[in-house]
C-alpha cells in the first residue's frame, strides 16, 4: 500500500502496522456482534481455523527445504556443530531461566486460590512417547506430510543436509535443487506475510469474542497481573539487557522494532507456528540474519526454545498448586518445577495450538499426586495465558536468532528506516 506525499511517494506502510490495524478491526468486530448470534460465533470459528492453516501453510515446505541447506553450508565451513552446539545451548538456558522466574515470582507473591470452572476429565496431554512417536513414524515419508508438528520434519531435514555432505559430486544436484526449492518457498512464504494482516482479522476477532462470555476475571486476576507484568519485564528488560551484553552493545530496541510483526501475530493468534513465517521473513529482511543462520536457529527456537511458554507455564502450575492446597508450595516443589517445566515447554512444541495450556496439561501429568486435571481451573483463562506465552516465544525467536548470528559473522544488520 502506497500514497502519493510531496515530492514523491511515501514508503509502503510496515508490516507491522498493517498486522496492527488488522487487530483492531478485529477487536471492534468482535465486540460488536452479539453473544447470542451462535451462527455467526459459528462461521467466525471457521473462519479462525483456516486462517491458522493459512497461515501457517508455507512454514513446512519452508523448513523442509532451508534447514538441508543451511546444515550443508554449515558443515561445508565446518561450522555446524559448533554452531549446533551453541543454539541449543542458549535455548535451553533461557528457557530454564525463564521457567526458574515464573515459579519464583509466583511462589513469592502467593497468589489467590481459583476453584475450578469446568468439569469433566482433561484431555491427554503430549507425552514423551507421544514426542518420539512423532519424530520417528512408521515410514519417513510419512513427515513429509505432517504440517501439525515442527521436530519431525526438521529432524528429517538436518539429516538430508548432512548427508549431502558425504558424496559432494553425488549429491550436488539435489542440494542445487533444494537450494532452488527454499528460495521458491520463500517467495511464497513472503507472499502469505503479507496476505497474514487479512487473516488477523478473524484471529482476534474470535479470540475476543471468546473472551467475552468469561470477561468476569476476578478469580484469574491476580494470576493475569502477575504474568503481565512478568510479560513486560522479559520484553522490555530482560530480552533488551541481553541484546545489549552479548550482542555487541548496539541499540537492543532496534531489534524489538523489527520483531514487532511477527510478536503481534503471535499474540493475536495464540500460535506461533502462524507466526514463524513472518518471523523468518523479518529476520532476514529487517535484521539482516543470512538463511544458513535462521533456517536452523528460528526452528530450533520453535521446538526447544519456548522461554515465553515456560514461563507462563511455571507461574500458572503454582497457581494450581496454592488452588489444591492450603500448605503452599514447598521448596522441593518449586525445585521439581525449575527441572520439568522446561520439558513440559518442549512437550508443547507437538501441539502448537494449546501452548502454554498444553505445557501445564503435561506439567500437571508429570506432577500427579491427584492434580492430573489440576489445568481445569486455569481454562477460563487460557487464550489470554497462550497469548502471553506465544508472544514472548516469538519475541525471544527473533532475539535469539539475531544473537546468535552476531556471534557467528552470519548478520548483515540495517538501519530501522529500511525494516520491512
Amino acid at each position: 500500500m502506497t500514497a502519493r506525499a510531496a515530492g514523491g511517494y511515501a514508503r509502503p506502510m510496515k508490516i507491522w502496522m498493517k498486522y496492527l490495524v488488522a487487530a483492531l478491526i478485529g477487536l471492534a468486530l468482535a465486540l460488536a456482534i452479539p453473544l447470542k448470534d451462535a451462527a455467526f460465533a459459528s462461521a467466525l470459528g471457521f473462519l479462525f481455523d483456516i486462517s491458522i492453516r493459512i497461515g501457517r501453510y508455507a512454514l513446512l515446505p519452508l523448513v523442509r527445504f532451508s534447514v538441508p541447506v543451511a546444515v550443508f553450508e554449515q558443515n561445508e565451513d565446518g561450522e555446524f556443530w559448533r554452531c549446533l552446539g551453541r543454539t541449543m545451548a542458549v535455548l535451553l538456558i533461557a528457557v530454564a531461566a525463564l521457567s526458574v522466574v515464573g515459579a519464583l515470582v509466583a511462589a513469592a507473591v502467593n497468589p489467590a486460590h481459583i476453584h475450578p470452572t469446568e468439569t469433566g476429565e482433561g484431555s491427554a496431554a503430549p507425552g514423551i512417547k507421544e514426542l518420539l512417536f512423532g519424530i520417528f513414524p512408521d515410514s519417513p515419508f510419512a513427515v513429509l506430510g505432517s504440517g501439525q508438528f515442527l521436530l519431525p520434519a526438521f529432524f528429517l531435514a538436518l539429516l538430508l543436509g548432512l548427508s549431502f555432505s558425504h558424496d559432494r559430486q553425488a549429491t550436488r544436484p539435489v542440494v542445487q535443487l533444494f537450494d532452488s526449492l527454499s528460495r521458491v518457498f520463500y517467495q511464497i512464504n513472503a507472499f502469505f506475510v503479507e496476505f497474514l494482516g487479512i487473516l488477523i482479522i478473524a484471529t482476534t476477532a474470535r479470540n475476543v469474542l471468546e473472551l467475552r462470555p468469561t470477561a468476569k476475571f476476578a478469580a484469574f486476576g491476580p494470576l493475569l497481573l502477575i504474568v503481565g507484568i512478568e510479560a513486560l519485564f522479559v520484553a522490555l528488560v530482560a530480552l533488551p539487557a541481553a541484546l545489549w551484553f552479548f550482542g555487541g552493545k548496539k541499540n537492543p530496541y532496534r531489534v524489538l522494532y523489527g520483531l514487532l510483526a511477527p510478536s503481534l501475530a503471535a499474540f493475536v493468534s495464540g500460535d506461533l507456528y502462524f507466526s514463524l513465517g513472518s518471523l523468518m521473513k523479518h529476520s532476514k529482511e529487517s535484521l539482516g540474519v543470512r538463511r544458513r543462520s535462521n533456517a536452523l536457529d528460528i526452528p530450533l527456537a520453535a521446538i526447544f526454545g519456548r522461554a515465553g511458554t515456560a514461563l507462563v507455564t511455571s507461574t500458572a502450575f503454582i497457581v494450581v498448586l496454592y488452588s489444591f492446597s492450603q500448605l503452599g508450595v514447598s521448596a522441593a516443589s518449586l525445585l521439581w518445577i525449575v527441572v520439568f517445566a522446561p520439558l513440559a515447554a518442549i512437550l508443547a512444541s507437538s501441539s502448537p495450538d494449546k501452548g502454554a495450556i498444553g505445557a501445564l496439561m503435561s506439567l500437571c501429568a508429570l506432577y500427579g499426586k491427584g492434580i492430573e486435571n489440576g489445568f481445569l481451573y486455569i481454562v477460563p483463562a487460557a487464550i489470554p495465558l497462550v497469548a502471553i506465552g506465544s508472544f514472548l516465544d516469538a519475541l525471544w525467536a527473533g532475539c535469539a536468532s539475531i544473537l546468535l548470528a552476531r556471534r557467528s559473522g552470519l548478520a548483515q544488520e540495517k538501519e530501522s528506516r529500511f525494516f520491512i
